[in-house]
């Protein structure tokens, strides 16, 4: 087990080559995307951002290098999952890359395998790790012929795996990621978590299993979000934080850091993108 694996709106912005295909309609309940990347020779560095989204991913080309906060790096297996992490990512690629990645909906990775997403977190999982028999699945990808024929083997092997799961929880947690994406300030979770009629201790123990992240965890990663989104506008630092639902400009501060490894200052300077405020 190594740390993690590129999300898919971060790497939609780095790859030219990205393409986006059709979600079939048999998996779209637990799907969100899926994505086939391809890249000739040389040397390639990205830094990525947590999303909160799970992944899947088959190389067919030559697998990734990463390193998770910083830390030591590794080099992807050919097939695994890519569980939530909470701070950034970097990516390393020197040779010609093809992979096929299926963006799973924040609650939905756990219906796959049939185990509590949080076993997942800040890792990313060869697919023999889980289960020796997953193997072949990742070769049959590799030795492939073309697109087609890949994404019917993924397809097949996503309807072989999913696990019935408990359909209330599901529609909770599903009904609370909606929430918290559309307002995610600190009362946000509370609030959550009373609409839906359950308990916060139940509530938090559900969308561990289902999302990776606690409520509270899983709220900060889209506070995030929204601010990177803000970033390309002319709204002041002070504004950015107080739309994106942070308390004030240190909360803003410290988190933003933590998950980005640098200061909001930073980043909007290495945008290009001059500070009005």
């Amino acid at each position: 087990m190594t740390s993690d694996c590129p999300t898919a709106d971060s790497v939609y912005e780095a790859y030219p080559r990205i393409r986006m295909l059709p979600v079939p309609e048999k998996v779209s309940a637990y799907v969100k995307a899926i994505w086939t990347l391809e890249k000739g020779s040389g040397v390639h560095h990205e830094r990525l951002y947590p999303n909160g989204e799970t992944q899947l991913i088959f190389h067919y080309g030559s697998p990734f290098g990463e390193s998770y906060g910083g830390g030591r790096p590794g080099l992807q297996p050919q097939s695994l999952i890519c569980g939530q992490f909470t701070t950034y990512k970097d990516i390393f690629l020197s040779g010609n890359a093809g992979l096929l990645g299926v963006v799973f909906h924040p609650y939905a990775s756990n219906a796959l395998f049939g185990i509590p997403a949080h076993h997942f977190t800040h890792l990313t999982v060869g697919l023999p790790e889980i289960d020796k028999s997953l193997e072949e699945a990742g070769s049959m990808v590799a030795e492939a012929p073309g697109l087609p024929r890949r994404l019917q083997i993924i397809e097949n092997f996503m309807l072989k795996r999913l696990h019935t799961i408990n359909q209330r929880h599901f529609a909770l947690v599903r009904k609370s990621v909606e929430l918290l994406a559309q307002k995610a300030d600190g009362p946000a979770v509370s609030k959550a978590a009373e609409s839906l009629f359950v308990g916060n201790r139940q509530f938090e123990r559900v969308f561990r299993d289902y999302v990776g992240l606690s409520p509270v965890r899983y709220a900060g990663i889209a506070r995030f979000n929204k601010a990177l989104s803000l970033f390309g506008t002319p709204q002041p630092l002070t504004g950015i934080a107080l739309e994106a639902g942070y308390y004030d400009q240190a909360h803003f501060i410290r988190e933003f850091k933590s998950i980005a490894g640098e200061l909001p200052s930073v980043y909007r300077k290495n945008l290009s993108m001059p500070d009005f405020g």
